[in-house]
C-alpha cells in the first residue's frame, strides 16, 4: 500500500482539534528542503549563531479531476473545493467566515459595540511526509497553476507550489501540546538518524 503525503490543517490554532485534510492525490516527485543558519551578532566568533537553523520545505503537488470524474464532488465541482481548502491554510483564523459571523453578531448587539477582535493567527498546519517526518509547519506561500477547465470553466487540473517553514517548539505556544510533541519528535528523529548516518557513511565507503 502506497503511503500518501498530506497536510492537516487545524482551523483554530488553539481550540480546533478537528483537522481539515489535504491529502496529496499524487505524491510529489521532488521535495526540496533548505536549512539556513541564523547568523549571530557581528563581531563575535564566526561559529556563534542566533539559534538552530531555520528549515523550509518546497514541494509541488498535482491535482487532476479527470482521474476521479466519476466521484460526486469532483465530477460536479472539479478540484475547486480542494484548492479552496489549500488557500485556507494561509487565512488567519480571524478572517473569512469567522469574521463574517463576528460582524453580524456585532451588528445585532446594538449599542454594545463590536466584540474585540483578537490578533489574526494562521491555522496550525502539520505536514505528514513519511512516518519520520510529521512536523508542524507554517505555509509561507502557495502558487496555483490551473491548467485545465471543464465546460463551466471550473478548474479540473492544477499544480500547486507550496513553501513551508518548519516550526520548532520555541515557535509554538505552550498550549499547542500536540504540535509541541510533534516538533520535539521531529528533531529527535533527526538526531537519532544522524547517529545511524555515521555508520552509513562508513558502509558506503566499503
Amino acid at each position: 500500500m502506497l503511503m500518501r503525503g498530506m497536510l492537516l490543517s487545524f482551523s483554530d490554532p488553539v481550540a480546533g482539534m478537528v483537522p481539515s485534510l489535504v491529502p496529496f492525490q499524487y505524491n510529489p516527485a521532488e521535495v526540496t528542503r533548505v536549512l539556513r543558519v541564523q547568523r549571530g551578532e557581528s563581531g563575535g566568533s564566526g561559529l556563534r549563531v542566533g539559534g538552530p537553523p531555520v528549515e523550509s520545505y518546497t514541494l509541488k503537488i498535482e491535482l487532476d479531476a479527470l482521474d476521479a470524474i466519476d466521484k460526486p464532488i469532483t465530477g460536479s465541482l472539479g478540484i475547486g473545493p480542494l484548492l479552496a481548502t489549500i488557500e485556507g491554510l494561509l487565512e488567519p483564523g480571524g478572517g473569512g467566515l469567522a469574521a463574517l459571523v463576528g460582524a453580524i453578531t456585532g451588528a445585532l448587539g446594538g449599542g454594545a459595540g463590536p466584540a474585540p477582535v483578537p490578533a489574526p493567527s494562521l491555522p496550525l498546519v502539520v505536514l505528514a511526509w513519511s512516518l519520520e517526518r510529521i512536523v508542524p509547519v507554517r505555509v509561507d506561500s502557495c502558487t496555483i497553476h490551473e491548467t485545465g477547465f471543464d465546460a463551466m470553466l471550473q478548474p479540473v487540473q492544477a499544480t500547486v507550489d507550496l513553501s513551508l517553514s518548519v516550526l520548532r517548539s520555541r515557535d509554538l505556544s505552550p498550549d499547542l501540546k500536540l504540535a509541541n510533541v510533534l516538533a520535539t519528535a521531529y528533531q529527535a528523529v533527526r538526531t537519532a538518524s544522524a547517529t545511524v548516518g555515521i555508520a552509513q557513511g562508513v558502509e558506503l565507503m566499503l
